[in-house]
């Protein structure tokens, strides 16, 4: 029944089916219109995008070929990048810039406008550490582990224990000189309270000790001689009438006075001499007192001498570096080392000696209060016997000078003449044998320490050429600049004087801090692969050293003019790399300075085996240094003179200068933005560009069109809708895009 009416239908001939058909078709046609218009405007946005994608390669291609040939760095050069972004857009626009021939396109477009940005620069520190570190990262690991790592490895024990050594035997020498100063200080105030005792004016109204000389009139002895006459004169004058004149009131006038005055002397003396006496060994029992604080600082710095140094020295040791095994320290070294370390322990005086020498001033101090009570007694005496009159009175009156005098002398014997106890005290705290060899010592290492300062310091003599110290100005300017660009300028300060050390064994100290700091930057390197590792590196390959051959002179005959002429900015850009000081000779005087100090490090370590036969820790540590500043004197000579020294007597191999200044760039971390921004500052000085303004990184911006087929306006309806990525202007359709690149 359908069909039947399908068929009618179909076969009418009204019109019906040529308007339907004309419908059908009609809505065909529009849809196969805005389909094919729709899917150009696809096709055309993707080529349009490609073609923006390739602008800016294109325009990246044009790197600056000096730039990366001399610091491997990627940097826009050449053409203008907005004249090359152009014609590759209008190239592939189908346009006939590059003189191409009339073809039929159906994705033939215009470009209206073409805009090129920079999106980021070589003087941004993020760009340029990511440029450096794709440059290092694959061969610096490998160059510096066979070529420093592996030399040092087999160092690393021994010279952990000899930093350890350094320290605690340093440490334990200040105090050992402020201990035995304050035993020293409480010696002579010893001696004084003796000097108080036997210098006593006391003595001489008695007569007492073997100072005293004679025995005068008026002393106690000799008036308890007289006194009997005296009481015989008074009982005879007793005798005599009332009318007989007195025939001895003149003598015994005179003996009452002189009995007086005597009493009234050794009162007077034996107060102040009490006094005295006790107030010194008062004072000496108080040194003793903090010379047993010393003491006890020095068993607390014994106690922790293991944690002395840092942990770098296990972990480069342990580290299985290609080539380590090729060199080797005596069997034995590092545990000879440790024990000269425990050594230290002899410095230590014990708790028992401390109170032997208290109980031995307090005994002093009961002696002298002896003397004094006999004196006290002794004028009882006196007042008795002058108050009595009984001739009986002289016995205890000479009994108690004898009593005074064996008083006198047993202080005597033992403290002043011969002194037995005060001669063995003062032998056991001077200890003269050991000072003298320690004062020859530190005479011999005073010397050398003076001639090794004065080659550091020959440097600071160097007065900059104008032309150099102009260089560093604009080289300072470059570097502040930098860091204000990165939003840093809060870290341009000029960085810190070096100090130097004040004598030897500040030196010998301050070296084991830096060999500490060397292998802690070594196994950071082994174990972490810092940043800070690959700048070094960077540095080395692609930055200029002052040649150690150029302080030759210098070193012979003072000569400072060579090394005026030599201290170009362009001869020591490493070393301003690593220090940052904006003078022709801060850098290579710090550089130099370190150098000095590592090599002073490991020949100390050295000088450690070479003296341990002596025995006393002190003279150890100070042979050691003696020995590490002649053969470091040695090794700086012959830097001057080849450019290298050996690493050590027992690793047989050769160090240049360089490589010891990539260690120091592992020990000076430090901020990272100040040494990029150095960094920066050379690479600027020796091209004349400004990083800041090289470009690394683009993005592109271009509006192209394209002419419609069919029905612009249908398609303007759906642009309004936001269906095109684009608008409809007129019969085109105009879309922009932007992308961005980088190298």
């Amino acid at each position: 029944m359908s069909s039947n009416k399908l068929r009618r239908f179909l076969m009418k001939e009204d019109g019906a089916v040529t308007v339907f058909s004309v419908i059908l078709l009609a809505s065909l046609l529009l849809f196969f219109a805005v389909l094919i218009d729709y899917a150009r405007i696809a096709a055309f946005q993707l080529k349009t995008e490609n073609a923006a994608r390739s602008g800016a390669r294109s325009v990246l291609s044009a790197y600056d070929s000096w730039l990366f040939e001399r610091y491997g760095l990627f940097g826009r050069g050449g053409t203008d990048g907005a004249a090359i972004f152009s014609e590759v857009m209008k190239a592939n626009a189908g346009e006939k810039s590059f003189g191409a021939g009339e073809s039929f396109g159906i994705l033939e477009s215009s470009i209206e406008e073409t805009k090129l940005n920079t999106a980021s620069t070589l003087g941004d520190h993020d760009v340029f550490a990511r440029q450096v570190l794709e440059d290092m990262k694959y061969k610096a690991p490998i160059d510096f582990s066979l070529e420093l790592v592996a030399k040092f490895t087999p160092l690393a024990g021994a010279l952990r224990e000899s930093s350890n050594a350094v320290h605690t035997l340093e440490q334990l020498r200040k105090l050992y000189e402020k201990r035995e100063d304050l035993l020293e200080k409480a010696l002579r105030l010893q001696e004084q309270a003796v000097d108080t005792f036997i210098n006593s004016d006391v003595m001489g109204l008695i007569p007492a000790g073997r100072g005293t000389a004679g025995n005068s009139r008026d002393s106690a002895a000799a008036l308890a001689d007289r006194y009997v006459g005296y009481v015989n004169e008074i009982r005879y004058d007793a005798m005599r009438g009332a009318d007989e004149e007195l025939l001895y009131s003149d003598s015994i006038a005179q003996f009452e006075k002189a009995v007086a005055n005597m009493t009234r002397d050794i009162r007077s003396g034996s107060g102040r001499l009490k006094q005295r006496h006790a107030q010194l060994l008062q004072d000496a029992a108080l040194k003793l007192e903090e010379a047993v604080r010393v003491n006890d600082q020095m068993r607390l710095v014994l106690a922790q001498a293991d944690a002395a140094s840092g942990e770098g020295y296990g972990k480069v040791a342990s580290a299985k570096t290609p080539g380590s095994t090729d060199y080797s320290m005596p069997s034995g070294a590092s545990q000879e080392l440790a024990e000269i370390k425990n050594s230290g322990e002899k410095l230590l005086r014990t708790s028992e000696w401390f109170a032997a020498y208290k109980s031995e001033l307090v005994e002093q101090g009961n002696r002298g209060t002896v003397f004094t009570s006999e004196l006290d007694q002794l004028l009882d005496r006196w007042n008795g016997a002058m108050t009595s009159l009984d001739p009986i009175a002289q016995g205890s009156l000479l009994a108690s000078i004898v009593e005074i005098g064996t008083a006198v002398a047993d202080y005597e014997r033992l403290y002043s003449m011969p002194g037995t106890v005060l001669k063995e005290r003062r032998e056991v705290v001077l200890n003269s044998s050991l000072k003298e060899q320690l004062a020859a010592q530190e005479k011999k290492k005073a010397s050398l320490w003076g001639e090794a300062n004065r080659l550091l310091q020959g440097m600071s003599g160097v007065t900059p050429r104008p032309d150099h110290q102009e260089m560093f100005q604009r080289a300072k300017a470059r570097y502040e600049q930098n860091l204000q660009f990165n939003r840093n300028a809060d870290s341009a300060a000029q960085s810190g004087k070096i100090e130097s050390p004040s004598d030897a064994n500040e030196a010998a100290e301050q070296s084991a801090s830096m060999m500490d700091g060397l292998f802690s930057g070594m196994s950071d390197m082994l174990l972490r692969s810092r940043d800070t590792f690959y700048y070094g590196e960077y540095a080395a390959k692609r930055f200029s050293y002052f040649e150690p051959q150029q302080l030759r002179m210098l070193l012979t005959n003072g000569d400072v003019e060579g090394v005026a002429q030599a201290a170009s900015f362009y001869n020591q850009e490493m070393e301003y790399v690593l220090y940052g000081f904006h003078e022709p000779m801060g850098n290579i005087i710090a550089a130099y300075g370190e150098l000095f100090s590592v090599r002073l490090a490991i020949r100390t370590m050295e000088g450690f085996m070479e003296s341990r036969s002596l025995g006393h820790p002190l003279l150890i540590l100070s042979a050691a240094i003696i020995y590490g500043l002649e053969k470091t004197m040695e090794d700086m000579l012959s830097f001057t003179e080849k450019g290298s020294a050996p690493l050590s007597k027992y690793v047989r191999v050769d160090l240049t200068y360089s490589d010891y200044l990539r260690l120091f760039m592992l020990l000076h971390g430090g901020a990272e933005e100040n040494r990029l921004a150095r960094m920066i500052a050379v690479i600027e000085q020796n091209t004349d560009l400004t990083l800041a303004s090289v470009p690394v990184g683009v993005t592109g911006e271009v509006t192209a069109s394209m002419k419609l087929w069919f029905l612009p306006g249908v398609m303007s309806m759906l642009g309004r809708l936001d269906l095109l990525q684009g608008k409809v202007v007129g019969n085109r359709y105009e879309t922009t895009k932007t992308v961005g690149w980088s190298y």
